[in-house]
């Protein structure tokens, strides 16, 4: 079968982790690409990705309910205890799989091991099989993980998995900083995949919060981020041109949240932290400025940011949740940051 006609068959199963795996890449591929300069075979590769991803996903019915089976009633249960109300009738066990370890990532590291770890005992005592996942779902990032182990029920592929790897990862990619260029190419196909993800890159959605599960929200967030990406990549490292650009990157970085924002001990968190070291090393680098992450405290704030989001979040009340852009100053001229805070 051509690799047109298999990328057609596995997106036209609407709702299964494959399908939402593959167009989570395929749709990451094509924005990157129209990024690019023209290059030999790049209008014709574009044409054929559009033509893909164009096709129609089948309409299901409201009837339609997935048979039921010890495993998916375990991770159903899981998935609700998560997020309630994210699950629907038609979620089989490769989706409901997909979906209790993308809501991992964003609990701290001890509750996800416990999540892991009861969804792997629901697998095991059902007889279905974990895997590791293949290359066409590894992602390039500093250390190897299994985000979502590959999952077979009866013998058939549910659930593709996703890992990250550090074996073939790019080298570094000159002037971008190796956290932030890792966490940008692992943060679209993630949108892809997770329905609890939003973003609030304040050039794209200046007053709130948008989800990203909307293809429209993502596909121009994901632009967004490319851009901002190039910005980097165009200077020249340490000057001041380039620490502002890399201040302009982490926003775009860290501006995508669940709600509540996963806390810092969470798989999440911690690439938050991974991306403020980052630019904190890039302002020491550089000599050209200054950059500071708002306290945990939002009364403590002052002035360091404008236009920040309240949510509410009775269990923190008045703590700051995440810093999606730092403040800055860089030659003297200051740029406020901005926060999600617990109302």
């Amino acid at each position: 079968m051509a690799l047109e006609e298999t990328l057609r068959a596995v997106l036209v199963q609407g709702g299964t982790a494959p399908a939402a795996l593959t167009r989570g890449f395929l749709a990451g591929l094509r924005t990157a690409l129209a990024d690019l300069p023209a290059g030999p075979g790049t209008a014709e590769l574009a044409a054929d990705l559009d033509a893909v991803l164009a096709a129609p996903a089948p309409e299901q019915p409201v009837a339609v309910v997935t048979a039921a089976s010890p495993l998916r009633d375990a991770l159903l249960d899981l998935a609700e205890r998560l997020a309630p109300g994210s699950t629907s009738p038609s979620h089989d066990e490769g989706a409901l799989w997909t979906a209790v370890h993308l809501n991992a990532l964003r609990l701290s590291r001890r509750e996800a091991d416990l999540v892991r770890r009861a969804a792997e005992e629901a697998a095991v005592r059902s007889g279905a099989k974990l895997g590791r996942p293949g290359a066409a779902v590894t992602l390039h990032g500093p250390k190897d993980e299994r985000l979502i182990p590959a999952l077979k029920v009866d013998g058939r592929a549910v659930a593709p998995g996703l890992a990250v790897a550090v074996g073939g990862a790019p080298k570094t990619t000159g002037p971008v900083p190796a956290e932030m260029a890792a966490f940008a190419a692992m943060v679209p196909v993630l949108a892809g995949l997770d329905p609890g993800l939003h973003h609030c890159l304040q050039a794209l959605e200046f007053s709130g919060l948008r989800g990203l599960a909307e293809p429209a929200a993502r596909t121009g967030y994901v632009g967004h981020l490319n851009s901002r990406l190039e910005e980097v990549a165009g200077q020249r490292r340490h000057s001041g041109p380039w620490l502002e650009s890399v201040v302009r990157l982490h926003e775009a970085l860290c501006s995508v949240v669940h709600l509540p924002p996963a806390p810092e001990d969470s798989w999440w968190g911690e690439w938050r932290v991974a991306c403020n070291d980052a630019l904190s090393d890039a302002a020491l680098d550089s000599g050209a400025g200054t950059v500071k992450f708002p306290p945990g405290r939002y009364r403590s704030v002052d002035d360091l940011t404008r236009h920040d989001i309240a949510i509410h979040y009775p269990e923190r009340p008045g703590q700051v949740l995440a810093c999606v852009r730092a403040w800055s100053s860089v030659h003297g001229i200051e740029s406020p940051g901005r926060v999600i805070y617990a109302s």
